[in-house]
């Protein structure tokens, strides 16, 4: 019997256009009234997930930020959070300003991004990032004087590769000036910086012992580089249609792609 279901969310629950279909949120409802906890498990923070997810009276938990923190929407508090120290995220913003990239760091569920002094985004990430958490963005102009600010921790940070650079060599370099800090991909420009240790995998093992449920009677939905840590600790790993190749060599399973439905369609067998 399975008893926690992890999804991500872009390119896995979430079709291209972003949403979910009637049919999917009905067969979510199907599974958690038989008890199984249903966990969207994303990098976003858990105010940009959509609404039809965080207005869906059976979610009470999300594990957020790539798994540095899971957030409880009954209790409106993290139950679990590990950030980034401040100084580290300092450093990190200063190396970045020598790279390829335009940044974004989230502290306590909100976003710092590159933009101007009136706190308007750059034009670079207002086209490139997903539209539906645009409102939860603060653009600053020098992104590491913004943050200095906070005095606090970051649960993580996103980097927008410039269209020039090649993801690859910049991963490379954070990698190497960087070893304390987890490095991988989420998308085509997509980079993104944890705390090493700090994964999708390893929320979802701290989530499974505070519900003492055996990480066995798991399963765990992905398509991209960030879900591999889930897809391994979890008691099954199902992957995307639409998944990457090195993606799929994680997989127990195959479902098909997002734009059809796979989640639902693999959990209707499942559960």
């Amino acid at each position: 019997m399975y008893r926690v279901v992890a999804t991500d969310l872009d390119g896995t629950l979430l079709r291209a256009d972003k949403t979910i279909s009637e049919e999917t949120i009905a067969e979510l409802e199907r599974i958690t009234a038989k008890g199984v906890f249903f966990i969207p498990s994303t990098g976003r923070t858990h105010r940009e997930l959509p609404d039809v997810l965080k207005n869906l009276p059976f979610l009470r938990y999300a594990l957020c930020c790539n798994g540095g923190a899971v957030y409880d929407f009954r209790e409106e508090r993290y139950i679990y959070e590990e950030v980034i120290p401040y100084d580290l995220s300092l450093a990190l913003l200063e190396h970045t300003k020598g790279l390829p990239v335009y940044e974004s760091v989230v502290i306590n569920g909100e976003r710092i991004c590159k933009g101007d002094d009136e706190g308007n985004i750059c034009e670079y990430i207002q086209n490139r990032a997903v539209k539906g958490i645009l409102f939860n963005f603060t653009g600053a102009y020098d992104v590491k004087a913004a943050f200095a600010e906070k005095r606090m921790g970051a649960q993580k940070f996103l980097l927008y590769l410039d269209d020039r650079a090649d993801k690859e060599t910049v991963i490379n370099d954070l990698r190497e000036h960087f070893p304390q800090l987890a490095v991988s991909s989420s998308g085509p420009i997509y980079i993104e910086v944890n705390v090493k240790g700090v994964d999708k995998g390893k929320a979802l093992a701290n989530f499974c012992r505070m519900q003492n449920i055996p990480i066995e009677e798991s399963i765990a939905f992905g398509d991209a580089e960030n879900d591999v840590t889930m897809l391994d600790a979890a008691g099954l790993a199902v992957v995307m249609e639409n998944g990457t190749e090195e993606t799929k060599k994680h997989a127990d399973m195959i479902c098909p792609s997002n734009d059809n439905d796979g989640v639902r369609i693999a959990l209707q067998k499942l559960i």
